[in-house]
């Protein structure tokens, strides 16, 4: 008989630091297009913070779109994608967020940046992703370590809250292919 994955008891640790810097800045609506890191995140937030409401939508400007609903509704949203869907989101971020100053905490995960990405398509948008949000006028901060997750993603989610724009943390595949095996308990 093969081990059940129990959420609540084998989360890796940078997923948990996330959801902990998520719920940290009051945001209690995440949507999302799913993808395979985030899906620890995902789990995380199933089994651990019950509070915190999970979107799903099936592109990444989709996503945007219903975050900027959230915001004028008076909620505080986080969206989470993968790098390639921010090149999808351009023009929802640039015509309506941006714009409009709808503050949104996003989290990346990011592919293409790194030797070691199998994907040949992933590397235009994770080299560039950097310089575009740049460009663009949102401020991105990397997640460095799953312990530095928490205060990044906190960090990032107070500014885009208090100012009034977008923040993004970057949450490289280096972190997330070698952490993912050594998962530690998640907080309750």
């Amino acid at each position: 008989m093969s081990p059940v994955f129990q959420p609540s008891t084998l989360s890796p640790a940078w997923a948990t630091g996330i959801c902990a810097g998520v719920r940290a800045t009051g945001s209690r609506d995440v949507v999302y297009v799913p993808d395979n890191p985030l899906s620890h995140v995902l789990r995380v937030f199933e089994s651990d913070y019950r509070d915190v409401r999970l979107i799903l939508a099936t592109r990444e400007e989709e996503a945007f779109g219903i975050a900027a609903g959230l915001y004028l509704g008076g909620r505080t949203p986080t969206v989470m994608c993968q790098s390639s869907g921010i090149g999808n989101s351009l023009n929802a971020i640039t015509s309506l967020l941006v714009p409009y100053q709808i503050p949104v905490l996003v989290v990346v995960s990011w592919r293409g940046d790194d030797v070691g990405e199998w994907n040949a398509a992933q590397r235009p948008m994770g080299q560039a992703i950097r310089s575009m949000f740049d460009a663009i006028g949102v401020a991105h901060a990397t997640i460095a370590s799953a312990d530095a997750a928490l205060e990044t993603v906190r960090r990032m989610g107070e500014t885009a809250f208090r100012t009034h724009t977008l923040g993004a943390c970057l949450l490289p595949r280096a972190l997330t292919t070698r952490a993912t095996a050594a998962a530690t308990p998640s907080a309750s």
